[in-house]
């Protein structure tokens, strides 16, 4: 039997390909292959019943390969990218661990078996500039993080003569957004070290598939090495010199050390035992280099020869080097620079901001481009990373001191990303004279660097600042001292010790009183102004456009009642549970907090389970008012909500971790059909087949545990007295408006900001949202409310929109595999126990919701269905009501709601009459 599955993309192996492994295992032996691309590699995965040979499988499919038409098409249909490598294993039969592997290099005319041969010839093709060859060998790394690579070149005129013609194009498509810093400076580096020629420059973009615009851009410097060395040799830098004279020997066993004293290059030769070069050819190798870069500024060279290791001087030598008379080289870097030169301004900026010179071999460094305008510099820095903006900024302010005097009496640093059109960062810097304190009449001034004033060429937000400076300044408790190397963070020119320590604190104390003052006096208005709003009658309802908070809601919704509106925060760490941990933080959490409410409580009348979207997207106390409001008893109601959970880790917790006595009655499986697709890897529930907790159960000890009463030590506190929780109190006792905050923050909002709506609602979608990791407070029933509203026009601004296909939630859809199978098992287990299982379909938006995804939902529709045949399983479906789709206010993402839809679902569901909800709470 021979099948071909693809576990990412809809492909299968060509049948040609296929032909050639089925003839390479033996006659009617079992073979299944299973297909994954990952960037530009194809991995095959040959399972037989019996051993295989890797020679046999790699020349049969080396033989076939040959005889096809380039380019050779591996796969059916087409992918839109090239395919460079292909990796083949093979392994027996439901075994975990592959017998060998086969690298078969493609994209030459005649395949080799040979990989490192294929590899030297593609890093050589790839140095002389071939856009297939540069891909391959950029995407040796790059495709086990699943990006591929695709090169282009294009042409560029008006180039300097020691740059290229040409520039290179570098995409890097993926089906999501990599880390930046992950991404770019290893293949930068990787791409300097090519050296390829004929090049001037690169940019590399990061394309998301389906997108239209980059992720990112980034520009390249690719000039060589050596035509870097070569330029800073030319301006004097020992450095550089020193690399391109042992470059020079690099056959022979010798190191040359440079430096620069009073216009003299002192050169120190570093000679291993026995060598065979004879001072007459080291000295004329030397000068005709010297002689050739004419570096600038240096008047004579001295070479000392020195034996290792014992550093005995055999011989030196000097001689006048070109700058040795008067002319072009004569003048050093820096004196050029005072006179105004902006290419040695440039190499003395590149030079200060690149200390490591090997790492701007690497990687291009900073680089430095200046524009002059009257006696103002433009100074714009970029490299991989923004530089940093004091660090720049010191760096060149002492460069600027040591300089003096220079032209320049203004300077505008910047600084960007290279490929950014934009500045991250900009200073504007200018030259004035202060008095160092306590100065004497001798001491002469000194000059400094300090940001301008106002003036009209500064923009309105530079403009701002400025007078905010000024403003603190003359308030007398701020003052202009300049750091170490000159650089003035505040202006002024008043004294550094203007007020003793004594009178500094009686300023402290008086700006103290007065803000105290001003804070109890705002808080008064505002209570005045809140207990006029609140006197007004209001008709707030759940069907609100714009629903202000989980109090406010249901308080409007609901009757008034003695319960809280928001359930106490819960303080459960995996570290205070008495049970093995199950490598899942939530689900040990909420475990030894569900074993406490049981050991007070007794069972819950109800269990809320699912994924995360049952741990934002239903709120237990929303649903117990509700069914209060309708004539039940108050409900014990828990929400056992885990990340990431699927059926397999419902069936773990409702039918191996607990035990059925544990368990209520009504069961409310809240989730949506990705929680059911056994065409994904299952990676939560793997990971807990691996942890301590899994293995007490195989070993039949996790339910004695569960049944020994928690240790008083061990217990978990609810309400843990903190200095927050204190002043919490403390605060609503004091203030008027402390306990109203949230609806007092809505109407101020809403009332006094409304022209600046939108800018609002940006900077609410900018905000983290909260995630629930370990030490992630939720509420003592286990629910996790979150009060962020999804609005699709500013949360696409910082989120990538991921179509169906590509969502891997959805890879592979399949609704009758594993977790179809754990799912009646379970259903099983219910109906034995007679527990009644209600599904709740949680809602989804139309953003979510596209073609692709709405195929889905009505194959998972049709699938339950399917099962409307048992007797204790009702399915409540809310995705398919158009009314919730479009309720953006309601969720907090595409795909979850937030504390304002959660409660609008209770309120739902608690209107389903079929639900047979308990009519008394548990013992």
């Amino acid at each position: 039997m021979t099948t071909a599955t693809s576990t990412d993309l809809h492909f299968h192996l060509a049948p040609w390909l296929q032909d050639a492994i089925r003839l390479a295992v033996p006659l009617g032996g079992y073979l299944r292959l299973r297909v994954r691309l990952r960037g530009n590699t194809l991995h095959i995965l040959c399972e037989t019943s019996c051993p295989t040979e890797k020679e046999e499988i790699t020349q049969a499919i080396l033989r076939r390969m040959r005889r096809q038409p380039p380019p050779v098409q591996l796969l059916a249909p087409t992918p839109g990218i090239t395919i460079h490598r292909l990796i083949v294993y093979g392994r027996l039969r439901q075994e975990k661990k592959s017998l060998w592997l086969s690298l078969i290099p493609l994209g030459q005319s005649s395949p080799s078996s040979n990989p490192e041969t294929f590899q030297l010839n593609r890093k050589n093709q790839a140095r002389l500039g071939y856009p297939q060859a540069i891909a391959q060998y950029l995407s040796q790394n790059l495709s086990q993080l699943g990006i591929s690579i695709r090169v282009e070149t294009q042409t560029l005129a008006n180039t300097a003569p020691h740059q290229g013609q040409q520039r290179l194009w570098i995409t890097c498509e993926c089906d999501y957004s990599p880390d930046y810093g992950l991404l770019t400076e290893s293949l930068v580096q990787r791409l300097r070290e090519l050296e390829i020629k004929g090049f001037r420059d690169g940019a590399i973009r990061c394309q998301i598939r389906g997108e239209e615009k980059p992720e990112w851009l980034l520009w390249v410097d690719l000039t060589p090495p050596d035509v870097m060395l070569r330029q800073w040799g030319q301006w004097g830098d020992p450095e550089a010199i020193a690399q391109i004279l042992t470059q020079a020997f690099q056959a022979h066993p010798l190191t040359i050390r440079a430096a620069v004293t009073d216009a003299v290059l002192s050169l120190e030769c570093i000679l291993a035992p026995n060598i065979s070069l004879a001072q007459a050819h080291i000295l004329k190798t030397i000068q005709d280099i010297l002689d050739v870069l004419a570096p600038q500024g240096l008047q004579r060279a001295l070479i000392r020869a020195k034996s290792a290791p014992h550093n005995e001087e055999l011989w030196h030598s000097e001689w006048p080097l070109p700058g040795d008379q008067p002319g072009v080289h004569h003048d050093s870097p820096g004196q050029l620079a005072q006179q105004g030169d902006l290419e040695a301004w440039r190499f003395l900026l590149q030079r200060c901001l690149n200390p490591d010179l090997t790492r701007r071999l690497a990687t291009g460094g900073i680089h430095i481009t200046l524009r002059q305008k009257d006696d103002t510099l433009y100074i714009m820095t970029e490299a991989i990373a923004c530089p940093p903006q004091m660090a720049t900024l010191k760096a060149i302010a002492t460069l600027f001191r040591h300089l003096e005097p220079h032209p320049f009496s203004r300077l505008k640093v910047y600084g960007r990303r290279s490929g950014q059109s934009k500045a991250l960062w900009q200073q504007s810097l200018k030259f004035n004279t202060i008095t160092p304190a306590r100065t004497s009449p001798q001491t002469p001034t000194e000059t400094a660097l300090s940001p301008v004033e106002t003036d009209p060429s500064l923009s309105p937000l530079e403009c701002f600042n400025q007078g905010a400076r000024n403003l603190l300044q003359r308030s007398r408790l701020w003052q202009p001292i300049p750091d170490n190397c000159g650089l003035v963070l505040h202006q002024g020119e008043s004294e550094r010790n203007v007020f003793s320590p004594q009178r500094r604190w009686r300023v402290a104390c008086l700006w103290l009183l007065g803000g105290i003052l001003v804070t109890a006096q705002t808080d008064w208005l505002a209570g005045q102004w809140l207990r006029r709003d609140l006197a007004q009658p209001q008709s707030v309802s759940m069907s609100q456009t714009d629903p202000a908070t989980r109090s406010e809601v249901l308080d409007a919704q609901l009757p008034v009642t003695n319960w809280p509106t928001t359930a106490p925060k819960a303080i459960a760490h995996p570290l205070t549970s008495p049970y093995p941990s199950f490598d899942n933080p939530l689900l040990d959490e909420k475990l030894a907090l569900y074993q406490e409410r049981i050991a007070k409580n007794g069972v819950p009348d109800v269990l809320i389970i699912g994924s995360s979207r049952a741990l934002r997207g239903l709120d237990p106390l929303a649903l117990q008012m509700a069914l209060t409001e309708k004539g039940y008893p108050p409900l014990d109601i828990f929400n056992f909500g885990i990340n990431g959970a699927t059926v397999q880790i419902f069936d773990l917790l409702l039918r191996q971790i607990l035990p059925p006595e544990q368990l209520p009655q009504l069961i409310i499986l809240a989730d949506g059909a990705r929680a059911f697709n056994s065409g994904r890897q299952d990676l939560t529930y793997e990971l807990m087949t691996r942890s301590p907790g899994f293995q007490a159960l195989e070993a039949g000890t996790f339910s004695q545990l569960l049944s020994q009463d928690i240790p008083k030590h061990q217990a978990i506190t609810s309400v843990v007295p903190d200095l927050e929780q204190i002043t919490t109190q403390w605060l609503g006792k004091i203030s008027q408006v402390y306990d109203q905050r949230q609806f007092f923050k809505e109407r101020f909002f809403d009332e006094t900001l409304a022209p600046f709506h939108t800018w609002v609602s940006t900077a609410e979608a900018a905000s983290p949202m909260i995630s629930t990791e370990s030490g992630q407070q939720f509420n003592l029933d286990g629910f996790l409310p979150l009060d962020r509203r999804f609005i699709p026009e500013t949360y696409y601004q910082n989120h990538t929109q991921v179509t169906g296909n590509y969502d891997g939630d959805y890879a592979a859809f399949n609704l009758r595999g594993t977790q179809h199978e754990t799912f009646l098992e379970l259903l099983d287990h219910f109906e034995s126990h007679q527990i009644h299982l209600v599904f709740l379909n949680q809602p989804l938006t139309d953003y979510y919701l596209d073609p692709v995804r709405l195929d889905y939902e009505r194959q998972f529709r049709q699938y339950f269905r399917q099962l409307a045949n048992r007797d204790k399983l009702d399915f409540v479906d809310f995705v398919h009501q158009q009314a919730w789709q479009g309720r953006y206010e309601w969720f907090s993402d595409p795909s979850h709601l937030n504390q304002f839809g959660a409660a609008q679902v209770a309120q739902e569901l608690a209107k389903v009459s079929t639900i047979p909800w308990p009519q008394r709470t548990s013992d």
